[in-house]
């Protein structure tokens, strides 16, 4: 409830600053979007909204919610159960982007604004591992554990895209880049008994880069085909533990590489468009120097979409 809350009060924000009061207000200056995703362990939900300043000006604000929920086993601990909620807010603020070439059939354009994230991880559960009751002196083998994590990225954004349209056919490719962003980011880690005391640590930072390109095309007029794909590079300290049992801050270096394809059918209506189709999404994360991570996901697609009149 607080993240759509929040979008609604940027919507009206963009909207009544955006638009000159001596002028009337046209929805036809509207377009607008709204993309649930289901997934097997949670959603992934698309809202924006663009305006049309003039024939050539035009200013975007889209917003990306994901909620994830799972159970899983800790990495090389068989007897364990991790509980993982995860919530992700993206915000891409562009209140100033140029078209050139804005004929009936093309469009290139320029944008620039603000990238925010703000992502929230929350673990608990327990481990079991007999290796701990041959320390000096032994430690209880069973322990559970709670681990609260957050992070706020800012940056500036840049966006370009070129589309053409046609009666059957049409394409955009389109793509953005955050070439630099400050960081901060919150952790509290507690593991019960085998620490006496709880550790936390916070930090304030740069990382470096975050982008994306996509291609999004509409085949035959009814036939929606969309592949995105997006990199981000991150340092920053995280809270763990030696083998002396104190606590440390090392540095992790995550890189996260994000495959999305997805196929819609897409249904006219009037002036609006409704799709309906599925999805798959390839993750690959890596850690330092570990070996990458690799994961998939699938999920079904309901979107709502608006163009400018």
């Amino acid at each position: 409830m607080k993240q759509i809350i929040l979008f609604t009060f940027f919507i009206l924000f963009f909207v009544l600053t955006a638009y000159p009061e001596t002028s009337r207000f046209d929805i036809n200056r509207v377009s607008f979007f709204i993309s649930p995703k289901i997934l097997n362990d949670g959603s992934i939900t698309d809202i924006g909204i663009g305006f049309n300043y003039t024939k050539n000006l035009f200013g975007n604000l889209r917003f990306r919610s994901t909620m994830i929920s799972k159970n899983e086993e800790l990495q090389d601990v068989s007897d364990s159960l991790n509980t993982v909620n995860e919530k992700v807010y993206d915000f891409y603020l562009t209140p100033i982007e140029y078209h050139f070439l804005n004929t009936s059939n093309t469009n290139f354009k320029v944008g620039g604004g603000v990238f925010y994230q703000y992502s929230k991880l929350n673990e608990k559960g327990f481990f079991n591992m007999p290796i701990l009751e041959s320390l000096t002196p032994p430690k209880e083998r069973v322990n559970s554990y709670k681990n609260d994590f957050s992070m706020h990225l800012l940056g500036p954004l840049i966006e370009l895209g070129l589309s053409y349209n046609s009666d059957w056919f049409n394409i955009s490719i389109y793509g953005g880049i955050t070439p630099i962003f400050l960081l901060n980011s919150s952790q509290k880690l507690k593991i019960e008994p085998l620490f006496a005391n709880n550790a936390e640590y916070s930090q304030n930072t740069w990382g470096s880069p975050y982008f994306y390109v996509g291609i999004d095309s509409i085949i035959f007029k009814y036939i929606n085909i969309i592949i995105l794909y997006d990199f981000a590079k991150i340092n920053y300290k995280i809270i763990d533990f030696d083998n002396s049992l104190n606590w440390i801050n090392p540095e992790r270096e995550v890189t996260s590489q994000s495959l999305k394809l997805e196929a819609s059918l897409n249904i006219p209506l009037g002036n609006m468009f409704a799709q309906i189709g599925y999805g798959f999404t390839f993750d690959f994360t890596k850690f330092n120097n570990d070996p990458t991570i690799i994961g998939n996901k699938k999920y079904i697609i309901f979107t709502a979409k608006k163009n400018y009149n």
